[in-house]
């Protein structure tokens, strides 16, 4: 099993194994509602935040074996710039297709914001691995690798996220991280989560 950095060739299939990982998820089901094109705007949802991602240079992770791509985990560093303009057009557009996404999606950002640490850190906004694969230690190194990155940036005090899948909690706690609020997505609790570095010392 390889663990790299994501290249562009790798964004077809990280994103059909990410949009096949989120498609019950409580958050995913939240902001886009279901419906008849519920999985088609899945896909889409996960395109354009792996896109702007890989654009922006931002932390973006694969587990393969061999040629088949198992899993993936995207985020931020410290530094949140502004998304290219043709993918911006693209989000917009994707808006425009699901009524009330915008205010769902102010939504999910005031419980966000309020959460998180005040000090500079990363932010783990995805980690999925193909369903079949599950409990094999995939989504585990897949952290571990984007805390990894947080810990070795000077600038970087952790790593944060949210979750609204009770199952995922633990997994996250396991790995250190401790719940700093939460909040209500329609019938779902977000759970907003920091896992802080030690102390760095200089020798």
């Amino acid at each position: 099993m390889q663990f790299t950095p994501a290249a562009p060739s790798d964004l077809d299939p990280a994103v059909t194994c990410l949009a096949a990982a989120f498609s019950e998820d409580p958050i995913t089901g939240f902001l886009l509602q279901g419906g008849p094109h519920y999985q088609h705007h899945v896909t889409q949802f996960f395109s354009l935040l792996m896109r702007a991602r890989i654009a922006l240079g931002m932390p973006v992770l694969v587990a393969r074996d061999g040629a088949r791509l198992q899993g993936a985990a995207m985020g931020y560093t410290t530094a949140r710039p502004v998304w290219p303009a043709a993918i911006t057009e693209d989000w917009n557009r994707f808006e425009n297709a699901n009524p009330g996404l915008a205010d769902r999606m102010a939504r999910y950002d005031e419980i966000a914001e309020k959460y998180k640490p005040p000090a500079p850190h990363y932010y783990l906004g995805v980690i999925g691995m193909d369903p079949t694969l599950r409990g094999l230690g995939l989504g585990t190194r897949l952290l571990d690798l984007f805390c990894e990155l947080s810990a070795r940036d000077p600038v970087s005090s952790g790593v944060y996220l949210e979750t609204a899948n009770p199952s995922n909690v633990r997994f996250y706690e396991r790995a250190g991280f401790e719940e700093t609020g939460r909040g209500s997505l329609g019938g779902a609790t977000l759970r907003c989560m920091y896992l802080p570095h030690r102390p760095r010392h200089d020798a």
